[in-house]
């Protein structure tokens, strides 16, 4: 079944010395065998391509897509399978371990569609999908939808999205779309106005009821960001409906929330445990929940929180489906949008909206636009999604939209065009003299960048007048991101050369640990302290305190400061750069990109068009890169796919599920 070089077990264990596997992947293989007291090398094989597969973020191994005469993937192949996937199918479930969704007892692995999944997870994505599917086709938020509600609704619309220039209003569609669906997927690029469509939603909601509404992300600083969007939001929007009562403005503004919390807050985490307050059997107390940065959400953390929504309760993601997808296992908002990819002329993808027809004429009635031209005869959840495709935000700074645009679309010839144009607020540094081993000046301008950046963050310490959150706000002006953690160009040696650089201008003093104006980024999650894996602070002087103690600072969820004594933080690191997949849920208003000169094999993988755009979108202002053509090209080329079956469940498998389920 498999031809090796060497003894299964010996080339498991080279493949971990080599790197091609982790500890953990040889072990579960192991332990698998062990367990079901099995020794067919096939087994140990496929169990160990398995967990790789999680640990590189997939939900399932899919069979058809392995390679089959080079496995795991080495310079040389040592081992082969000799089967085809039909046969590897029904060997596989020969083994004890291996069931299929027909079995009476629950096997270990389970296989499905031609996936091998892990039966947790296979249970995650079943329900997942089913708990989506049964909020896209269950009756909206508001109840009915009746003429006379109708009739209602549409006047609202009217009076919160004025006649404007555009053809169609996709913010006023989307916000429709949440009116008449208890799912609503709301997605688009940074600056279309994902936070100002559902400000409004909120106004025309609450001003009919009083809903219990939370507002949630995944990370402390992308709930902060949120607060502050929706407060903006309400600003702005209280200012164009003066010629609304003034009274009626007040008390629905009065109940649209404006403090976000983090996932884990909501759920109600338990100390030293893995599972939350908040489940099935005791659901959340709410009406409306409302999920930023929903691409950041990996496929276990969107099952507890459909397993812990109240049944009455409405759902609405916000998120941009170009983003770099989850740190864990799963791609759940892009499985979610797969169903409206389109193949454009120019040999692109983009992104076409399929209602059915009751929803397209329902949208119709409340905007005022003709969509019949969207009906699908197969829209299966397309009804709760819609895209806004216009970015307000780059319309000053039009290189950085340009830029992420020719990223997103994977154009290489219109890459090359936006970095040649000359704008002004993009900038683009060349790795130098690498080759004759001499000082590489692209490096040292990135440096010298840095320097002038943080200088004013760093000078205003100890300033009179000047408090902790002005600093850090001033920290948060600039920031450097890159593509990996380690080597001179990732995390580790750029942090390095930033404090380094700082030190010679006598900005900071690195000889101590924590020293006044350091940047830090927790890496483990800490309940007591209420600080968790991503969140940034500074190390700065109490200024409530006569001595000025060093302690750190960091901004929470809602706007407040948490101050706490260095010796107490959880792992951590410097901060002056951190990893594009860090920064999500961010802006700034200057980013710089590092990619590496010489790509190993394993960083070309880490290397994507979604982390290219990423990186892109955190700038709001000006965006650096400091790299090489050939990797920024080959980087925007390359489309990072997670193995699931979630969106063939979304998709192609509705009215089964429905079926079954009903």
């Amino acid at each position: 079944m498999i031809t090796t070089t060497q003894s299964i077990d010996t080339l498991l264990k080279q493949w971990q010395n080599e790197r091609l596997l982790t500890s953990l992947d040889r072990h579960f293989a192991l332990q698998m065998a062990q367990l079901h007291q099995e020794k067919s090398p096939l087994f140990l094989l496929i169990c160990a391509l398995l967990s790789q597969n999680l640990s590189s973020q997939h939900s399932c191994l899919p069979l058809s897509q392995l390679d089959f005469s080079n496995p795991v993937k080495e310079k040389n192949s040592q081992c082969q399978i000799n089967l085809s996937v039909a046969a590897l199918t029904a060997e596989l479930l020969r083994f004890d371990a291996v069931g299929t969704t027909d079995d009476d007892q629950l096997k270990p692995l389970i296989l499905d569609q031609g996936n091998l999944y892990l039966q947790r997870y296979y249970h995650f994505e079943c329900e997942v999908a089913e708990h989506l599917i049964r909020l896209a086709h269950a009756p909206a938020l508001n109840g009915s939808t009746d003429d006379a509600q109708l009739t209602h609704a549409k006047s609202l619309l009217e009076s919160l999205f004025p006649p404007s220039e555009q053809q169609y209003d996709w913010q006023k569609i989307s916000t429709a779309t949440a009116l008449t669906q208890k799912l609503a997927v709301i997605t688009g690029g940074p600056g279309t106005g994902k936070t100002t469509t559902v400000t409004k939603l909120l106004y025309l909601l609450t001003s009919q009821t009083e809903l219990t509404i939370r507002l949630v992300a995944p990370t402390g600083k992308a709930a902060a960001r949120l607060s502050e969007s929706i407060k903006a939001s309400k600003q702005r929007l209280a200012s164009e409906l003066q010629h609304l009562p003034a009274d009626d403005i007040k008390r629905t503004m009065g109940r649209i929330p404006e403090d976000a919390a983090t996932l884990h807050r909501l759920l109600g985490v338990i100390p030293n445990s893995h599972q939350f307050r908040h489940h099935k059997d005791n659901p959340l107390r709410l009406d409306l929940l409302i999920i930023d940065e929903a691409s950041m959400v990996d496929l276990p953390m969107m099952h507890k929180l459909l397993t812990a929504l109240p049944a009455h309760a409405s759902i609405i993601l916000l998120g941009d489906q170009d983003q770099l997808a989850s740190v864990e296992a799963g791609a759940v908002l892009a499985d979610i949008c797969s169903g409206l990819k389109v193949s454009l002329d120019n040999g692109a993808s983009g992104w076409q909206m399929r209602y059915s027809a009751p929803q397209a004429q329902r949208l119709s009635q409340l905007t005022g636009y003709p969509l019949t031209h969207l009906v699908s005869d197969n829209p299966q959840i397309g009804d709760s999604l819609c895209m806004l495709m216009h970015s307000h935000r780059f319309q000053g700074d039009a290189g950085i939209g340009q830029l992420a645009s020719a990223v997103n679309q994977a154009n290489l010839t219109r890459i090359a065009d936006v970095w040649q144009t000359g704008y002004e607020e993009l900038l683009w540094i060349e790795h130098t003299n690498i080759n004759n081993g001499i000082t590489n000046h692209g490096l040292e301008a990135l440096l010298n960048q840095s320097v002038t950046q943080y200088s004013a963050y760093l000078s205003a310490i100890g300033t009179n007048g000047v408090s902790a959150a002005d600093i850090i706000e001033n920290f948060n002006q600039y920031r450097i991101l890159c593509a990996m953690r380690a080597g001179e160009y990732g995390v580790d040696g750029i942090n390095q050369g930033v404090t380094r650089s700082l030190a010679d201008k006598d900005l900071i003093n690195p000889e101590q640990e924590f020293y006044a104006g350091r940047p830090v980024i927790i890496q483990s999650n800490d309940y007591n302290l209420g600080l968790f894996n991503g969140d940034i602070g500074l190390i700065l002087p109490d200024d409530m305190s006569e001595s000025k103690r060093l302690m750190a600072h960091f901004i929470q969820a809602d706007g407040g400061l948490l101050k706490v004594l260095p010796a107490r933080l959880p792992s951590h690191e410097t901060c002056f750069a951190m990893t594009v997949h860090k920064s999500q849920g961010s802006e700034f208003s200057h980013v710089s990109l590092v990619l590496p000169i010489k790509p190993s094999l394993a960083q070309q993988q880490l290397l994507s068009k979604e982390l290219v755009y990423t990186a892109i979108t955190r700038a709001k202002h000006h965006f650096t890169c400091l790299g090489s053509q050939r990797v920024f090209e080959q980087a925007s080329s390359r489309l990072t796919q997670r193995a699931s079956g979630l969106a063939q469940r979304l998709w192609n498998k509705v009215d089964k599920l429905n079926n079954e389920h009903s």
